[in-house]
């Protein structure tokens, strides 16, 4: 590094420092909230693991995004969660309240 460089460096840190804590009121504005993310360790197949190297290289992405659409994939084709069966009597007459000690049987 220069020391014209070192000596910018240096003056600029210097001015950090002397107005580190300040708060402009309205220099700033909210982030959008976002969920913390997990780490998760997986053990795969070391040919698994070279293949999805390259493609994730011929892509442009990370092993990790790679992982993570596939993950996310599964769970999007994955069934969805069990459907509530309800089933519906018929030829029943008449019926008498179980709360009441009396069974759901009809009568006849």
């Amino acid at each position: 590094m220069s020391e014209e460089r070192r000596n910018e460096e240096l003056l600029v840190r210097k001015t950090a420092q002397a107005h580190a804590g300040e708060v402009v009121v309205g220099s700033g504005k909210s982030g959008k909230p976002r969920r913390m993310a997990q780490m998760i360790s997986v053990r795969l197949d070391g040919d698994l693991v070279g293949q999805l190297r390259i493609v994730a290289e011929q892509r442009g992405d990370t092993l990790s995004d790679l992982l993570r659409e596939g993950a996310e994939l599964v769970v999007q084709n994955a069934p969805t969660r069990r459907s509530r069966v309800t089933y519906e009597i018929t030829g029943a007459r008449e019926t008498v309240n179980s709360h009441k000690g009396v069974s759901n049987y009809p009568i006849h």
